[in-house]
């Protein structure tokens, strides 16, 4: 399945990241210390370029979409979408960031409404995501965005993932 990523929002320009954007996108990770406090690391160039190529167990590049979402040439947030993970109803989140400046306006659920609408035009019935535990503002958006926790928490090396989850679609039975 290939997603048409300029369908994904109409008031942001959305492309795929090439290895030359890594300064915005380190520059856009650098206004989020919050993030990385309860990541336990620092923003780097070298952890922002593993991002290109990280993938789960299973997956292909093909299945990867490490997307820009800019207004005015301007780097807004950034989104990595893994497809079909961990199974081909669901769209996996890896990683969501707004750029400070841009934060506490509305623009970071206005680009997710934007994106959970396009991805269940796509078929997926759910949406999946992980935030670290401790972290007040990733559960608090992601719950105002009617994420649910599923009851996984994944150990991860220095701090602890807690595994949510959207419904798209409606079961039909």
């Amino acid at each position: 399945m290939k997603l048409e990523i300029g369908r994904i929002c109409a008031k942001y320009t959305v492309r795929a990241f090439k290895e030359e954007d890594i300064p915005d996108i380190f520059a856009l990770c650098l206004s989020n210390p919050n993030y990385y406090h309860h990541m336990n690391m620092r923003p780097t160039p070298e952890n922002v370029n593993e991002v290109f190529t990280a993938l789960p167990d299973g997956k292909t590049m093909e299945d990867k979409y490490f997307l820009g979402f800019y207004r005015e040439n301007r780097l807004v947030a950034i989104l990595d979408l893994i497809t079909c993970y961990p199974d081909k109803d669901t769209a996996f989140i890896g990683w969501f960031m707004v750029d400070k400046k841009f934060q506490k306006k509305g623009v970071g659920t206005e680009i997710m409404t934007s994106l959970l609408a396009f991805l269940e035009k796509e078929d997926f019935r759910f949406v999946r995501l992980a935030y670290v535990e401790g972290n007040g503002e990733s559960e608090s958006f992601w719950r105002k965005n009617r994420f649910s926790p599923t009851g996984v928490r994944l150990k991860k090396e220095g701090y602890t993932a807690v595994v949510m989850q959207r419904e798209l679609v409606p079961v039909k039975r």
